[in-house]
């Protein structure tokens, strides 16, 4: 009987990531309440989106206009905890938390800016199929009846 023999030599450790990234400045990773502000931007882009479904644009909005509020409450309170901590908070986050929250004011401004934009666009495109949107200060009594009587069964 024959045996045949082959002489298999170990496999060379692949490397996962390029050595080049091994270097990579704190500065070229997004930091990720800024990414969390572009990832709520996208709703902005649906709502101006004049193919989605009217209603659903609206729907949008609301989405971003809540979210914006969680963002405040507990991202944005959260960083200005951390600028409490001074230098030391830059060596936990990388970058100083002044500079973040100045990005975000930025950022927040340019967007609100947006969608106030698209929301009355909005309304103007709703008032052409005889929807309004108002508060409940417009209310007359018998609607200020029929929407406590409504939402008293949820």
């Amino acid at each position: 009987m024959n045996v045949i023999q082959f002489a298999i030599s170990e496999p060379e450790p692949a490397l996962i990531f390029p050595q080049t990234t091994t270097h990579i400045m704190r500065t070229d990773i997004r930091n990720k309440e800024l990414s969390w502000l572009s990832f709520n931007e996208r709703l902005l882009q649906e709502a101006e989106d004049l193919t989605v479904p009217l209603l659903e644009r609206i729907k949008f909005l609301g989405i971003f206009s809540n979210n914006l509020d969680e963002f405040f409450r507990v991202r944005v309170a959260t960083l200005k905890r951390i600028e409490k901590l001074g230098k030391k908070a830059v060596t936990i986050m990388g970058n100083a938390p002044q500079d973040v929250l100045h990005e975000i004011h930025k950022n927040v401004l340019s967007m609100q800016a947006r969608f106030e934009h698209i929301y009355q666009n909005i309304q103007h495109e709703l008032a052409q199929h005889h929807i309004y949107i108002i508060n409940e200060k417009e209310l007359d009594v018998q609607q200020a009846e029929f929407v406590r009587n409504f939402f008293r069964f949820f």
